[in-house]
């Protein structure tokens, strides 16, 4: 057991929403880091509102498919006109995909399809990182562990969901680390540092999970006490539908890089 679960027993989700920020405000205020993986999704929407309130100048980096409907797109334009982010949209193609992911494999050990469609993204956003000089890059890692972002974790309830958020937190895999770490790149996962673990551990079950069908409520609560509601409200959508790569199937990822996949 970790040593400080419950310690925040009977806080309400404003404060422990307050709580979050202010965790993630320090952690990203200290960091040094000038780049950040923009999806426009929840986890990295909260974590760029915590640099710009830290008065952090971001370069944005986002990846998208060509051949795909990348719904993200839309959400990390509103979000960096909104906090004055430098958005550099890189697109990925066939040629890309066949070029790396050898690599990808190499970094993460498997060949599962669906995982490979998705880190073929982290690993274009990386690049970019790496090639625009960025001297560290801040990811969403762990933003769906620790708060409910999975579709099966909606169906679960009090001390069934606390267990498995602790067990998806240590057990969890976070490609944008992984592959981080293997080419080389300076990244940043706050939701994964000890400051927001210690709080993440503690808050409430019904302020991950609110009265609707979706999870993330507090990091939800934070944007729309800033202003950013249309961000909040947002249906959760699967990474691959985010960035376009939806559209690449089993087959056809076999098809295109001639290897068989899981």
């Amino acid at each position: 057991m970790i040593p400080w679960v419950w310690f925040m027993a009977g806080l309400d989700c404003h404060t422990t929403a307050s709580l979050l920020l202010d965790r993630l405000r320090r952690v990203i205020g200290s960091s040094g880091c000038d780049c950040i993986a923009l999806s426009g999704g929840i986890d990295t929407s909260v974590l760029a509102l915590a640099a710009r309130l830290e008065n952090r100048e971001l370069q944005g980096f986002i990846a998208f498919y060509t051949k795909g409907v990348p719904r993200d797109l839309v959400y990390a334009r509103l979000l960096a006109s909104s906090l004055l982010i430098d958005l550099t949209e890189i697109p990925i193609d066939d040629s890309y995909i066949v070029s790396r992911w050898k690599r990808i494999v190499e970094c993460t050990g498997r060949r599962n399809h669906i995982e490979l469609r998705n880190d073929v993204v982290f690993m274009r956003v990386l690049e970019a990182a790496q090639e625009h000089g960025c001297g560290c890059t801040i990811i969403g890692d762990g933003g769906d562990e620790l708060f409910a972002g999975y579709s099966f974790m909606l169906h679960l309830l009090g001390r069934e969901l606390y267990t498995t958020i602790l067990n998806m937190a240590v057990k969890g895999r976070y490609p944008g680390v992984e592959l981080a770490e293997c080419i080389g790149v300076k990244a940043l996962a706050p939701f994964l540092s000890d400051d927001i673990l210690e709080v993440a551990f503690n808050t409430p079950m019904d302020c991950v999970r609110g009265g609707g069908n979706e999870g993330k409520s507090i990091l939800r609560l934070i944007l729309s006490q800033y202003g950013l509601k249309i961000i909040a409200e947002r249906p959760k959508t699967p990474a691959e539908a985010g960035s376009g790569t939806a559209v690449l199937s089993r087959r056809v990822l076999e098809e295109m890089i001639g290897a068989t996949l899981e």
